[in-house]
């Protein structure tokens, strides 16, 4: 998905690693070899507090308590309790592909994607990115409120404008702006606390495989699975709901439905469940899937 927020920033990459000149010099059949082999160094000698693992490491057991790693491209993948098996976690934000790659085991993962490196063990990346876009949501609403227009009665305060202003152009102006912040702190938020809810990256995941590429699953204000779904979407996930009406026996008008939208452009829809509602979402997206 799109990348909002780099978990990896700085983390060399197998991207970069490729256009060096020492990758490029290679018969073509070795570059790739070559360059996850520059990777490896680089990441071991640029962060030596943080373990990376190399493609030859595959024959050996994932390190017990690994939860998670950032493979060559510094895309997150997340280990699924219980199973042996990894899963790719979708970026917040609009897909640019659609799905990501299924589960794979340790060695699969190593094999496909190493080197393979631990985030930072505090997160401090993502409370920066959190704090950060909190901070430019304060700015830009001081901004906004204190912003002022020059009329026939002198400066006035943006609140204080008479209706002689353009005030459908002044609100579109208005709800562009707070959208752009809006946008930015969900996507700081869900990087965040994707990492930490079982729950939401397995159905964030399963929405993505499913193909509601254009929705994002997270944690409400009050603790419930919350899954903001773009127009298309939701009505793609009400027909997989009516299709599959024996292992989901329900709709989105039973499950707490709420419009959400700003002041231009078309509507999302929130769907809300408890934590076994979005396991169950999850099993139906799986199943339609297969």
């Amino acid at each position: 998905m799109l990348n909002t927020t780099r978990l990896s920033d700085r983390l060399p990459t197998l991207e970069e690693a490729a256009q060096y000149r020492v990758v490029l010099v290679l018969p073509p059949d070795q570059r790739e070899v070559a360059a996850r082999a520059l990777v490896t160094q680089q990441r071991r000698e640029q962060f030596p507090s943080l373990r990376t693992w190399e493609a030859k490491d595959s024959l050996l057991p994932a390190p017990e308590g690994l939860i998670a790693v950032l493979d060559n491209k510094g895309d997150l993948w997340r280990s699924i309790p219980g199973s042996g098996e990894w899963r790719e976690v979708p970026r917040p934000g609009p897909a640019l592909r659609q799905g990501t790659p299924g589960p794979l085991v340790w060695s699969q993962l190593l094999q496909k994607y190493a080197p393979a490196t631990e985030p930072p063990g505090e997160w401090g990346q993502q409370r920066a990115d959190v704090m950060d876009a909190l901070r430019s949501a304060r700015v830009e609403v001081d901004r906004l409120v204190t912003g002022t227009v020059v009329g026939g009665s002198g400066t006035r305060s943006m609140l204080e404008a008479d209706e002689d202003d353009d005030l459908l152009h002044r609100a579109k102006r208005w709800a562009d702006c707070l959208s752009d912040v809006v946008d930015r702190l969900h996507a700081a938020v869900d990087a965040a606390e994707i990492l930490h809810d079982e729950v939401i990256t397995e159905l964030a995941g399963a929405l993505s495989d499913a193909g509601l590429s254009e929705s994002r699953a997270s944690r409400g204000p009050n603790g419930e699975v919350s899954v903001r779904l773009s127009p298309v979407d939701a009505d793609l996930l009400a027909e997989m709901m009516a299709v599959s009406a024996s292992l989901l026996p329900m709709s989105l008008r039973h499950v707490g439905v709420k419009s959400l939208g700003g002041f231009s452009g078309p509507q999302h829809t929130t769907v809300q469940f408890t934590d076994d509602g979005g396991g169950l979402l999850t099993k139906l997206l799986r199943g339609h899937r297969s």
